[in-house]
């Protein structure tokens, strides 16, 4: 039973403003860290979309030149096709969502 004489443990002693300030800052400092390697992400992806569109393209020149068996390039130029198609879409998608993450953080109003 509390005589009322116990010193507060570390759950009971009341939070400060200068904190609650502290937390604030450093949460819109890590969302905007995670929103700056978002964007970063998103230029990786599309350069991954320009690398399968341009094997893509090396694959008809090679169909063009009838080198060698056309169903295996033509195969394997729509798959990077394709490829590209899908990393050019994830990258709009986590370009837009760390873009919105970024305005998030501007938008706020100082308290």
């Amino acid at each position: 039973m509390a005589t009322g004489r116990e010193t507060p443990s570390p759950r009971e002693r009341a939070v400060t403003a200068e904190a609650v300030d502290l937390a604030e800052r450093r949460a819109a400092a890590a969302r905007e860290r995670a929103a700056h390697a978002g964007l970063s992400a998103a230029r990786s992806i599309e350069e991954s979309a320009r690398y399968h569109e341009h094997v893509a393209k090396v694959q008809d020149v090679v169909l063009e030149q009838g080198a060698s068996p056309s169903d295996v390039h033509r195969q394997s130029a729509l798959r990077h096709r394709k490829a590209a198609v899908e990393d050019r879409k994830m990258a709009e998608e986590k370009r837009r969502e760390s873009e919105a993450d970024l305005a998030l953080d501007t938008d706020e109003p100082d308290l």
